[in-house]
């Protein structure tokens, strides 16, 4: 039995680091990313509480997560009793995972990739059933052999708060980052703008006067599309390009194995871009920003073979990346890096004009202002960066307080903003 397992296990490494994965919207990834594409499975959760009007639930998923597993740890009661290998197989119960690193003998603790289902409790569908546990005193198994009982379990989880709270450790210096961090005078201002929508409160504290967050006495409408539009276009928007500037700094040190190699980095940029729903060629429910392309193609005619131009293009200069990082050509990435945010933002503006065309020329619904808001805000940094002015212009006409009608032709006077940069 112990050859078995020892022989599962192996097949199992090799499963997990080898080439044959599903498609990502017709991307092939070098490397397992498959509980990173989960996460967009929290913001269809997200979503979901905040169109029954259940904020407390929304940001409950929101800070916590709950469908997209980091390693987990398992902290044991005595001394592991011989050296366990990465990828080994370890079970308990229903539960089974493999190692995510080696551990000695005589260590007490254990860090396990969960294969089996163990969905967190502030998800909509909670499925405990195939997570670890200390609670029950069964043993933990590791190619079939016990190694003894644990006395804690700390299952993790990725959350879409944490991309923008922990957006300072993880992408200081990073030049985008710092633009927007610049324009709004705080490292989290995508998670300020986020919760101070699901509060209904004003958010003030470390930001720019000109960019205040007001959303006390709001509508619930406002809040709900502020709140779900900042987290896919405001913070994950953000993340994407915070993965692909890890690969490149993989990359360009020649870290092979700090990260399994620089192409898992660019494999995570491409799954927080498309998600799970997306499936191997797209699907409509998505909830992530491969999705925004898809709708906006189709107001803007943009579209081609069914698909948008956008995504196209973000999928084609992805697959370059990736065999440009495969072949060590660090230099190579930039350019098709930046190329790749300059796609990523054109949906941006998009949704930016649309939205000022519904408020200027039909007068603008609670729902439609707030995405309105959201849409600005995500991409007025870029704005500012080409001129201050235009970007006045647009904050004046479309912020959370602003006013269509401070020029004769609002929605003309916002498209030319966008126009002359």
């Amino acid at each position: 039995p112990n050859r078995m397992h020892a022989v599962l296990s192996l097949y199992m490494l090799v499963f997990v680091t080898g080439a044959e994965r599903d498609l990502i919207v017709d991307y092939q990834p070098n490397s397992d990313v498959s509980e990173h594409l989960k996460l967009d499975l929290d913001q269809r959760d997200f979503v979901d509480f905040l169109n029954k009007g259940d904020f407390k639930s929304a940001s409950d998923i929101y800070v916590n997560g709950g469908n997209s597993m980091k390693t987990a740890k398992i902290e044991m009661n005595g001394n592991l009793p011989r050296n366990l290998a990465k990828g080994a197989i370890v079970e308990q119960g229903a539960a089974t995972g493999t190692l995510a690193a080696k551990a000695a003998t005589g260590g007490t603790t254990l860090k396990v990739g969960i294969t089996s289902k163990c969905v967190g409790g502030f998800a909509q569908d909670t499925d405990t059933s195939g997570c670890f546990t200390w609670s029950n005193g069964v043993p933990i198994m590791v190619d079939g052999e016990e190694v003894g009982t644990p006395f804690y379990v700390n299952l993790r989880y990725r959350t879409l708060a944490g991309f923008s709270v922990e957006a300072e450790s993880k992408m200081k210096g990073q030049e985008m980052f710092e633009m927007y961090k610049a324009y709004y005078g705080a490292a989290d201002y995508a998670d300020k703008f986020i919760k101070a929508a699901l509060k209904g409160e004003d958010e003030t504290k470390r930001l720019k006067s000109n960019v205040p967050m007001t959303f006390l006495g709001k509508e619930e409408i406002f809040r709900n599309e502020c709140a779900k539009k900042g987290s896919a276009y405001w913070s994950v928007w953000m993340y994407v390009i915070r993965e692909m500037e890890d690969a490149v700094a993989d990359c360009n040190i020649g870290c092979q194995f700090c990260n399994d190699a620089p192409v898992h980095a660019w494999d995570e940029a491409l799954a927080f871009y498309a998600g799970s729903l997306e499936g191997e060629s797209g699907d409509v429910s998505g909830k992530l920003l491969y999705r925004l392309a898809e709708k906006r193609c189709k107001n803007y005619k943009t579209c081609e073979g069914g698909i948008s131009r956008v995504n196209t293009n973000i999928l084609k200069k992805f697959k370059e990346g990736r065999q440009k990082l495969d072949q060590g050509k660090c230099k190579e990435i930039e350019p098709i890096k930046k190329e790749i945010i300059n796609l990523m933002s054109i949906p941006l503006i998009q949704g930016t004009l649309r939205y000022a065309y519904k408020i200027g020329r039909g007068g603008g619904s609670p729902k439609e202002k707030a995405e309105g808001v959201a849409f600005l805000g995500s991409i007025i940094p870029r704005l500012d960066s080409c001129s201050p002015q235009d970007a006045e212009i647009a904050l004046q006409h479309m912020w959370i307080d602003g006013d269509m009608k401070a020029t004769e032709d609002g929605y003309q006077t916002v498209k030319e903003a966008f126009e002359r940069n």
